[in-house]
């Protein structure tokens, strides 16, 4: 058995190696407990989990009475080090307290513990996370009921830790010191020892995409793997009057589709219909699954070529690169009357160049060689060319700290 520990604690080691760096991936596609990076049981299934519809292709249905899902003791090595956590979860609707996950050795304790919970009579989540009583931490946010299926990510960087629901950091830690998470307990979902005690119950709903990163993932690279299940995908643009636009969205397992409104779509009953509309229209999409809806819009605004504002390139006076998910990145909103970008540059004020681009859609985040740069005043330099005429666009900007 030993010899056993050993050879799958060396085969993390030398995976963890690799430029993925995954610690450990479980898809459900194949609806094994197995990970789907190292192909071997990670996951001891408690009662009998159902494998149904998931984001690629499965996903696990626990069915809240007697289904758990217990992952290898070997999970709470991993978080020793910078990490990020990262997993979907779809709620059937429940009454009482809802255990989603937890890692902790017992239910009275507030050391050495994860644990993240559905409050079903206020709509909230909660987070809870701590070494010691006197670094203990928690996070509430209500949850948003437009979606059926939901995200949690944890980043630990160091002595921060930042907690994601649904892509937006909620909260940015500092620990006192780095956490430890207990070796007595396991990283349960479904399965928390205070099952039963303050009417707190299991998790009933679906699981999918369970993921631990060996590093920490940025706010771009979280984005960049986001599922975008029931979602729609094409963001809000805009087309020349009498052009036609598909529309795409991500994975769904929806029973029916419903778009509105109908008369400029190829098909209001298909995830990806086409849209013509002959001024600016936003679509609302609404996904019909079993126990819920999600509901969805983009915004395709219309224009008339020879109307075009050729110097309306809509830059912002000032923006906040603080993570907050508000206004954190700097770069042309109007990005639509640019046919070629010769150049954007941007200069500190004292005149050295902290960022350039020649991609349309690239925003500057405020750093340089990713050290985040001094706020104050700043200037952009633009080349482009609309309508068949070049135009150079110089101005300054304020980045507030």
């Amino acid at each position: 058995m030993n010899r056993f520990i050993i050879v799958i604690i060396a085969t993390l080691c030398f995976y963890n190696i690799g430029i993925s760096q995954v610690g450990f991936n479980f898809d459900f596609d194949d609806c094994t407990y197995e990970d789907s990076g190292l192909m071997f049981p990670g996951i001891t299934p408690g009662g009998n989990p159902r494998c149904e519809c998931g984001l690629d292709a499965n996903s696990m249905y626990l069915d809240g009475n007697d289904d758990f899902l217990t992952i290898s003791p070997l999970a709470s090595i991993l978080t020793d080090s910078n990490f990020t956590f990262d997993f979907y979860y779809q709620l059937a609707p429940s009454s009482g307290e809802v255990d989603i996950f937890s890692l902790r050795s017992g239910c009275d304790r507030l050391d050495s513990l994860m644990s993240f919970r559905y409050f079903s009579n206020t709509n909230e989540l909660i987070f809870e996370m701590g070494s010691t009583i006197s670094n203990y931490f928690s996070v509430r946010k209500k949850l948003d009921k437009t979606n059926c299926w939901h995200r949690f990510t944890l980043v630990k960087f160091g002595l921060e830790y930042l907690i994601y629901f649904d892509n937006q950091l909620v909260k940015k830690l500092l620990s006192k010191e780095n956490i430890v998470f207990t070796r007595t307990g396991t990283l349960n979902f479904g399965n928390s020892p205070c099952i039963g005690t303050n009417a707190t119950v299991r998790f009933k709903g679906n699981i999918d995409e369970i993921t631990l990163h060996k590093r920490a993932l940025s706010d771009l690279e979280i984005l960049e793997n986001f599922k975008y299940p029931d979602r729609i995908v094409t963001e809000n643009t805009t087309i020349f009057k009498g052009d036609t636009l598909q529309i795409n969205t991500g994975t769904s397992c929806a029973t029916s589709i419903n778009w509105t409104p109908a008369a400029s779509l190829t098909d209001e009953m298909v995830a990806e219909p086409k849209a013509f509309p002959e001024s600016s229209t936003t679509y609302t999409v609404t996904f019909t699954n079993t126990t819920c809806t999600s509901t969805d819009t983009v915004r395709i605004f219309v224009a008339e070529k020879d109307k075009l504002d050729c110097n309306a390139l809509l830059l912002p006076k000032a923006f906040t690169p603080n993570n907050d998910g508000l206004n954190d990145e700097y770069g042309i909103s109007n990005t639509f009357i640019v046919e070629k970008l010769d150049y954007f540059e941007i200069y500190n004020r004292w005149g050295a160049k902290v960022w350039e681009t020649k991609r349309i859609t690239d925003k500057w985040d405020g750093s340089l060689n990713q050290q985040p740069q001094n706020g104050g005043m700043y200037l952009y330099k633009i080349k482009y060319t609309c309508n068949g005429s070049d135009y150079v666009n110089v101005n300054n900007f304020m980045m507030l700290r």
